[in-house]
C-alpha cells in the first residue's frame, strides 16, 4: 500500500471521530481527549511512518541514481581516443583508395600511351608512303642547303613526319619516330627502316659508289641529319701559272702585238677579267681562247691557268 493511501485513510478516521463526538451531543473534554487520543495520536503516528517511509524511498532512489551516474561516467568512452581512432583508419583507407586508383591511372595511361605509339606508327608509314608517291610524282628533288667543314650535306631540325633529300633527291631520308629520352630515331632511308642513335650512320648505295646517312644531333627540339651522299669532291688546289699576272697589271705578248691588263682574279670559280688591247673588259676562264686583231695581223690569246690570284697568258699571231 502506498504513502498516500495510509494518510488519506488516517485522515479519514480523524474526520470520522470527531463526526461523531459531534453527532452523539457530548461536550465532555474527557470524551474529546479520549476520542482524540484514541483517533489523532495514532493517525499522527502513521503519517510519521508514512512520512519517514517516503523519505527513504526517496533517498534509496537518488542512491541508485548516483549509483548508474557514476557507472555511466566510469563506461564513457575517451572521445580523444575515439576521434584519433577513427581519424587514423579514415587516413588509412584514404590512402589505400588513393594508392589503388593512382595503379589505375597508371595502367590507364601506360595503355593510351601503346596505343597512341601505334597509332603514330601507323601515321608515319601512311605518310612515308605519301611522301614517297609525292617525290616519284614531283621528280628530282632540291638538294640539301648547305656542306659542313667535313664534307657532309646538313638537314637540320627535323621532326617525325619530316624527310630530309640528299644527293638531288636521290637519297631520302624519312624521320619514322624520335625518342630524345632514348637516345634513338627511326628513319627510313630510300625504303629501308634503321634505326640509330647520335652519331650513328647507314651506308646507302648509289650505283658504283656508297654513301651514308649520319645522325649528327639528336634532342627534343628534333634530329639533324647529314650525309656525304652527292657531295662533290673538292677540286684540286691550283697552283700560280708560270708568269703569272696579278691584277692591276699588264703583259705585251707575240711581240708587242698582243697587249692584256688583268683587271680582276677569282682563284675559287677560276675565272678573272681582263682587257685586250683596249680597255673594253671581258670575263675569261682557265681554259679561255680569243681571237684578236693586231693591225694586219690575226692573233690568238690562250689562258694557260687561274691560281693563287694569278691568270698566265699565251699568244700568237699569223
Amino acid at each position: 500500500m502506498s504513502n498516500t493511501s495510509i494518510l488519506y485513510g488516517a485522515g479519514g478516521l480523524v474526520v470520522g471521530a470527531l463526526a461523531g463526538v459531534a453527532f452523539s451531543g457530548s461536550d465532555s473534554s474527557e470524551d474529546l481527549r479520549k476520542v482524540l487520543g484514541d483517533t489523532v495520536v495514532p493517525a499522527q503516528e502513521v503519517a510519521q511512518k508514512a512520512a519517514k517511509s517516503h523519505e527513504e524511498q526517496l533517498a534509496a532512489l537518488q542512491k541508485r541514481l548516483d549509483a548508474l551516474e557514476a557507472g555511466l561516467a566510469k563506461n564513457a568512452p575517451d572521445m580523444t581516443a575515439v576521434t584519433a581512432s577513427l581519424s587514423k583508419e579514415m587516413t588509412t583507407k584514404l590512402d589505400s583508395l588513393s594508392t589503388a586508383l593512382g595503379n589505375e591511372i597508371a595502367k590507364s595511361s601506360a595503355a593510351q600511351a601503346e596505343t597512341i605509339k601505334a597509332s603514330l606508327a601507323d601515321l608515319s608509314t601512311n605518310i612515308e608512303k605519301n611522301a614517297r608517291a609525292g617525290a616519284d610524282d614531283a621528280g628530282p628533288a632540291a638538294p640539301a642547303k648547305s656542306a659542313s667543314d667535313n664534307d657532309l650535306m646538313m638537314a637540320g631540325a627535323l621532326g617525325v613526319g619530316d624527310t630530309a633529300l640528299f644527293a638531288e633527291g636521290a637519297v631520302r631520308a624519312f624521320v619514322s619516330r624520335i625518342d630524345p629520352s632514348g637516345g634513338a630515331v627511326r628513319l627510313s632511308v630510300n625504303g629501308g627502316l634503321v634505326t640509330l642513335g647520335a652519331g650513328g650512320s647507314t651506308k646507302v648505295s648509289m650505283g658504283r659508289s656508297d654513301c651514308k646517312v649520319t645522325v649528327k644531333a639528336l634532342n627534343g627540339q628534333g634530329v639533324t641529319l647529314g650525309s656525304d651522299c652527292g657531295v662533290l669532291p673538292p677540286p684540286p688546289a691550283l697552283s700560280a701559272p708560270d708568269d703569272g699576272v696579278m691584277p692591276g697589271h699588264a703583259v705585251s705578248l707575240a711581240d708587242g702585238a698582243v697587249r692584256v691588263f688583268v683587271s680582276s682574279v677569282d682563284s675559287d670559280a677560276r675565272t678573272a677579267r681582263i682587257a685586250v688591247n683596249g680597255v673594253q673588259t671581258q670575263r675569261v676562264s682557265a681554259d679561255s681562247r680569243l681571237a684578236v686583231d693586231s693591225g694586219d695581223k690575226s692573233c690568238s690569246l690562250q689562258v694557260t691557268g687561274i691560281g693563287e690570284g694569278m691568270i698566265g697568258f699565251d699568244a700568237s699571231c699569223d
